[in-house]
């Protein structure tokens, strides 16, 4: 995941900007000057903590742990006609909650006709739907795909000033199912074949009002 060191810099005259340390401002009348504070910060910023000052919706919000080296496998036991896998696991770290969306599948279906990533979790703010990843033995267009899953912030907290502490899941689990073409190769059990694919998921910071997604325009 591509991390940007971010550069907060306030220069305040009358104005606050959402997530940056608001200043009071000061009417200036019969003077001809006015001294400005300005408050940078140099390097990465905590962003586990809800209270740091970072830009609402900003993408230096985003710190979130998956696993991403997961796999398939066909069983024996329906003739490799039936697609399962293990668990695996996606938490999310920081001080806000995150939206997760099924951005863009990558790679070239052979001999898989249906493959489907489901998740789940114990008190998650809504149950992400089992999504095709391939269908009819092609990649699905996830180009327009909605949000995913949504992820509470470390604390379980979607909203940060009226949410109680674990109110919601932060974590979740997801697994793919699926099956495979009618006509396999006759010597499926005895050599089997690779087929990989990259998924890219998106990762949108949620504001600390617990439902905005991303930077409001």
């Amino acid at each position: 995941m591509k991390k940007t060191n971010f550069l907060i810099a306030a220069m305040i005259l009358g104005t606050s900007f959402a997530g940056v340390t608001q200043v009071s401002a000061e009417t200036i009348d019969g003077q001809n000057s006015a001294d400005v504070e300005i408050n940078g910060t140099i390097g990465k910023l905590d962003n586990t903590d809800p209270g740091v000052d970072i830009p609402e919706g900003s993408d230096e919000w985003i710190n979130v742990t998956v696993d991403t080296a997961t796999a398939f496998h066909t069983t024996t036991a329906s003739s490799h006609k039936n697609i399962e896998s293990a668990d695996y696991s996606i938490v999310n770290n920081s001080g806000r909650a995150v939206a997760v969306t099924l951005n863009k599948m990558a790679g070239t279906p052979t001999y898989v006709d249906t493959l489907t990533i489901n998740a789940k979790g114990d008190n998650l703010i809504a149950n992400p739907a089992a999504t095709n990843l391939v269908a009819d033995n092609e990649l699905t267009d996830l180009t327009s795909a909605p949000i995913w899953m949504r992820l509470a912030n470390k604390d379980g907290r979607f909203n940060i000033d009226t949410d109680a502490a674990n109110a919601y899941a932060n974590s979740a689990k997801f697994n793919y199912t699926g099956t495979t073409i009618d006509n396999l190769p006759a010597n499926v059990s005895e050599a089997p074949t690779a087929e990989n694919y990259t998924l890219t998921l998106k990762f949108e910071s949620i504001q600390k009002d617990g439902t905005t997604v991303g930077v409001t325009p």
